[in-house]
């Protein structure tokens, strides 16, 4: 079986104290305030490995009723989306979609040395997961079984028609509006 390298999985995002509410404390186990800054963890508790995450989103879908199950990512080494979709396929279950985002940018949340260094762009992480989910017929021409939704710097009109030629199914698009409002 493969495994991703554990080198991923030692930083995660910073969430800032003025953002920790009683029910994000809550969720975190941080206890009474007042909050310090929250290293959030970049892993998730209930799996380790790509094919634990496709046991978990088959669970994850059931314990919904079948409700669409889908995860985002910032394609970092293709090797390792790839061995996810392996696990995919062995394990026979995939999520509906997948939200490729590119490293155009990030989250205020990432490590000041990830933003904007790690990561592939969005035009070239979407290619990459679509050709892969093509390759391991989870993907067929016309959209098939695993949707993409595409989301990281899309501010206009062109940057919505290049994504969806490029093969995403839907596009997220709140940048331009966030700069819009000062964010």
């Amino acid at each position: 079986r493969f495994t991703v390298s554990p080198g991923w999985r030692k930083i995660g995002g910073m969430l800032p104290k003025e953002k920790i509410s009683p029910a994000i404390a809550e969720a975190r186990g941080l206890g009474a305030g007042p909050y310090e800054d929250c290293n959030s963890p970049p892993r998730h508790s209930a799996f380790n490995t790509p094919y634990e995450f496709a046991e978990f989103i088959a669970t994850v879908r059931e314990l919904s009723g079948g409700k669409p199950v889908g995860f985002k990512l910032c394609v970092g080494r293709p090797e390792e989306f790839a061995a996810l979709v392996r696990a995919f396929v062995e394990v026979g279950t995939a999520p509906d979609f997948i939200t490729v985002d590119g490293a155009e940018g990030g989250t205020g949340a990432a490590p000041p040395e990830f933003s904007n260094r790690v990561g592939m762009p969005l035009h070239e992480g979407l290619t990459v997961v679509k050709g892969m989910l093509r390759g391991a017929g989870l993907r067929s021409n016309n959209g098939g079984q695993v949707k993409l939704i595409s989301s990281g710097r899309v501010v206009n009109g062109f940057d919505l028609v290049k994504l969806l030629a490029l093969g995403a199914d839907v596009c997220n698009s709140a940048r331009a509006m966030m700069f819009a409002l000062g964010c």
